[in-house]
């Protein structure tokens, strides 16, 4: 009867230490993860920046004034979103307000090549998003769902929600792309540093992930000659001051 019981609170014991071990586990992905993308952010910024910057002094010297000034504003409000005050997670309104300033700058630097534009139900600009989710999809879809297409680029972020989750659509009408490159972006986590933030989808998808659970993510639906969509599914929290 005693060796029983002492069986039964080693047992007891064992098991409440592989939850906290695996707590434990859980929070330093999430804190590995945060860490990961400060890193993207710090290293990669700089060349969307670089770039940027080169555009603005390339349109004054052409005499194109305007366009140089909404640059400059819309780059303004793409790094103060981006900073968010160290805040990892925004509401929805800013995530949006950061996504339209890259696109802002994106088609000014493409010279119109795509016309882009955001329908989101007004109720749900107060819910939760993980900063930096929306624009590296954007980002996808300009350098893989723009490519090749000279006209009548349309690229459009769709919000809404079902079945009490927050849906996040990003829809261009490009060339669509194979399965495999498909694969390719889901499986690795950098893009062309030259070129954009540095801070893949599957990046994306895994934050979501290990915030959220495995349930949330990322999907990516393309079809050839048709188009393709990158979709984030996270559940339906709204901001306030209890979770602010």
């Amino acid at each position: 009867s005693n060796e029983f019981s002492e069986l039964t609170k080693e047992y007891n014991h064992m098991l409440l230490r592989l939850q906290e071990s695996g707590k434990k586990i859980t929070e330093q992905q999430i804190l590995l993860k945060n860490a990961e993308l400060k890193t993207l952010q710090a290293q990669i910024n700089p060349h969307f920046l670089y770039n940027t910057l080169d555009s603005i002094i390339w349109m004054i010297q052409s005499g194109e004034y305007k366009g140089a000034e909404q640059m400059v504003s819309s780059l303004a409000k793409f790094f103060r979103i981006s900073l968010s005050q160290g805040k990892d997670i925004i509401p929805l309104e800013k995530e949006l307000e950061h996504a339209t300033s890259y696109l802002a700058i994106q088609n000014i630097r493409f010279k119109d090549k795509f016309e882009f534009s955001v329908q989101a139900d007004k109720k749900l600009l107060h819910y939760l998003c993980p900063k930096l989710s929306i624009q590296p999809l954007l980002e996808n879809a300009i350098y893989h769902g723009m490519e090749g297409v000279y006209d009548d680029g349309e690229i459009t972020i769709s919000v809404y929600e079902k079945d009490n989750l927050i849906h996040i659509d990003v829809s261009d009408n490009g060339l669509g792309m194979p399965e495999k490159v498909v694969e390719y972006i889901m499986h690795n986590r950098v893009v062309s540093s030259k070129r954009g933030s540095g801070i893949g989808v599957r990046n994306v998808d895994e934050r979501i992930k290990l915030i959220y659970g495995e349930q949330y993510g990322v999907t990516i639906e393309s079809e050839l000659d048709e188009g393709t969509t990158v979709s984030i599914r996270i559940p339906a929290i709204i901001y306030s001051e209890e979770n602010r």
